[in-house]
């Protein structure tokens, strides 16, 4: 029976909660907020006591609030065309209509409808008037006014769910302290209690049902490629490539070397807490929990963040609250090296403090830690972070240097690296120096040949291929990147690499234009986890000098269509012979979780034969011989790192962190 019809028979106020739950377990928010507007504009709207009213104005409370939220410019846009992807949807928005959408929410599979956001009601409005009826692949569009989603924490309270998990209570209805426990072990190091062989093993699964994924994959966008996939597929289970078998991790306890921290109320004591969320706030959560029995976290970060957990318990500033935007102390991101350095950087909400209480409060976190408690933490460098909006995804801020050195100093395969609060840097660093001898391994640098290493941002892949010989460029379009990497080289003595500082797809024209014709270009990608920009990707393909590209990547399922473009048939949008993957390698950086380091070494297509796959998998396995040498190797000096973080326990031999971003996706 229709809702609308059920309310019109029955008691207004109960019925429009029973409305409330049937559709919430069904549809998106979106759609339950859209419907209850809907019914409220009705002719006879449903009727709320004042303790309704007050918890319907609770859900929305937030699109009242000072702070900017694209929520209150939103569309519903219904009818879509079947078989419509996301990627086209909104090239069709920003694109063919020249919309100026804020985000893109798009619901079902195949695409049922979707909301769209803006940044003003102009937009908005423009965007109806162009959507509603507009003709779109024999679909008529449908686009009309969308409500705000509820908020996720009032949301719950209005279902009568209490953020304490009672899911988690006991028989007598308490909360068993200590449960949190196990769920932030995991949600940051999900296979804690998984025995690490099995840990391989199930990565090593992974990647070959991957390989067999993106077999399929090449098969549906490049047809002149099936001789070779039936090859493969036969010798390789049904895989595009040989995949050799994974490269375990020297060290898998106390790993990570930087970790961002929340900071926020704990579950039970409700005090202040520097953790891990024990759920997003999506799931209608804003508890912290302390990261304690988290294993890859080592001593000298849980110090510090004690330290900084005992100083704003004392402190007069509360918390940060993202549902209310109120309160102060944000994050802390703890970055430590193998030289014993401790770097912190405290995000801080400035709220509606005067600059003469900034100073004042820089000025106690610097006495704090220089000669106060947490002077005892040996912390070597601390920065601090104005941070004013709501989501750390809208813009950057600068740090403010308070105390210490400006850079955190590491070494890796016997470089040395300065790294600035902001640079990427490898969180493992033992498995990192396997990942790089690895890359280095297959670029089999000559006298004659030229590496780009392409997003290389503070060099470190470049000067560890640069030790190899022949010569390698970096290009990087992050200014304070390319001057961290020719200062790393200059520091290394390292002068057979060059750095260039620009966007991808707008330099290596340039410089391939350079270099002698004769020359051998492998290309080398390590990309942020959001994979290679395409006109990046784009670029390399076009370029014929580069016949060999190296990617790698820690979030593979998302590069998915990177390496599925890199071997498309050539057409106007991709030029350039194809690519096709001719070995895959797997490293685990990323102990008692699911997550692993990806190489795909690509070649052009044109320029692969049986008998240079049958080489491939020939030198694969000669390495495979070499492997057990340097698999023992890699266990005697895990245990001696082991032994000496018993010895200087307090020195910070020991890494540590982890990301609340990549307890949830990546």
């Amino acid at each position: 029976m229709p809702v609308k019809k059920m309310l019109a028979n029955k008691n207004n106020q109960i019925d429009f909660q029973v409305f409330i739950k049937m559709d919430a377990e069904k549809e998106p928010m979106e759609t339950v907020s859209q419907s209850i507007v809907e019914e409220a504009s009705s002719d006879e709207p449903p009727k709320m006591d004042t303790e309704d009213k007050k918890e319907e104005s609770d859900l929305y409370s937030y699109t009242k609030l000072d702070d900017f939220t694209s929520e209150i410019y939103k569309i519903e846009l219904c009818n879509l065309p079947k078989f419509v992807g996301f990627k086209q949807l909104r090239k069709f928005l920003n694109g063919t209509m020249d919309l100026k959408t804020r985000k893109v929410k798009a619901i079902g599979s195949p695409l049922a409808f979707a909301f769209i956001t803006f940044e003003n009601e102009d937009d908005r409005k423009n965007a109806l008037e162009k959507l509603n009826g507009y003709k779109w692949k024999g679909k008529v569009l449908l686009a009309k006014l969308a409500a705000p989603a509820a908020d996720p924490m009032a949301r719950k309270r209005r279902e009568g769910h209490s953020e304490d998990c009672p899911q988690q209570a006991g028989k007598s209805g308490h909360i068993r302290r200590g449960l949190h426990i196990p769920t932030i072990k995991n949600a940051v190091t999900p296979f804690w209690n998984v025995p690490y062989e099995e840990q391989l093993k199930r990565k090593q699964d992974d990647i070959h049902k991957f390989l067999m994924k993106l077999s399929k994959g090449i098969e549906k966008v490049n047809g002149g490629l099936k001789h070779i996939l039936s090859q493969e597929r036969k010798k390789n289970f049904h895989q595009c490539c040989p995949l050799n078998d994974i490269r375990e991790s020297p060290v898998t306890s106390g790993y990570r070397n930087k970790c961002e921290f929340t900071c926020g109320r704990h579950l039970h004591t409700k005090e202040k807490t520097v953790g891990f969320r024990l759920n997003s706030y999506k799931e209608g959560s804003m508890s912290v929990a302390e990261p304690d029995d988290c294993i890859n976290i080592g001593e000298p970060m849980l110090r510090a963040v004690k330290s900084f957990q005992s100083y704003i318990r004392q402190s007069n500033f509360d918390v940060y609250n993202p549902e209310n935007h109120q309160g102060h102390w944000r994050q802390l991101t703890v970055r430590t090296s193998n030289n014993s350095d401790i770097l912190l950087i405290v995000v801080l909400h400035p709220q509606s403090l005067s600059q003469e209480e900034l100073e004042k409060e820089k000025s106690n976190l610097k006495k704090y830690f220089e000669e106060g408690a947490g002077s005892s933490v040996g912390i070597t460098s601390v920065y601090v972070q104005l941070f004013s909006k709501k989501s750390f995804h809208e813009e950057e801020m600068p740090f403010i240097h308070l105390m210490g050195k400006k850079f955190l100093e590491e070494s890796l395969l016997g470089l040395k690296f300065k790294i600035s609060p902001e640079s990427f840097f490898q969180i493992n660093i033992p498995a990192a120096e396997i990942l790089y001898t690895m890359v280095t391994n297959l670029v089999g640098l000559t006298p004659n040949a030229t590496v780009l290493d392409v997003c290389c941002g503070t060099g470190t892949i470049s000067l560890c291929l640069a030790q190899a010989g022949g010569k390698v460029i970096g290009i990087e379009m992050c200014p304070e990147a390319v001057e961290n990497a020719r200062q790393n080289a200059k520091e290394n003595n390292v002068s057979n690499v060059e750095f260039v500082c620009g966007k991808a797809e707008d330099v290596i024209i340039p410089i391939l234009n350079k270099l002698d014709s004769s020359e051998e270009v492998v290309a080398v990608v390590d990309p942020p986890r959001a994979g290679l920009h395409q006109k990046v990707l784009k670029a390399i393909r076009a370029t014929p000098q580069i016949t060999q590209l190296i990617y790698v990547s820690c979030s593979y399922t998302i590069a998915y269509n990177n390496f599925v473009d890199l071997c498309r048939s050539t057409s106007n949008n991709y030029k350039g012979e194809a690519f096709y993957p001719v070995r895959a390698d797997v490293v685990d950086m990323f102990p008692h979780t699911p997550h692993k380091e990806v190489v795909l070494l690509f070649k052009r297509s044109n320029l692969i034969t049986i008998d240079d796959k049958d080489k491939t998998r020939a030198n694969s396995e000669e390495e495979d011989k070499h492997r057990a040498n340097s698999v023992e190797e890699d266990k005697t000096r895990a245990n001696l790192d082991e032994e000496t973080k018993v010895e200087v326990k307090c020195d910070g031999d020991k890494t540590v962190t982890v990301t609340e971003a990549e307890a949830s996706s990546l």
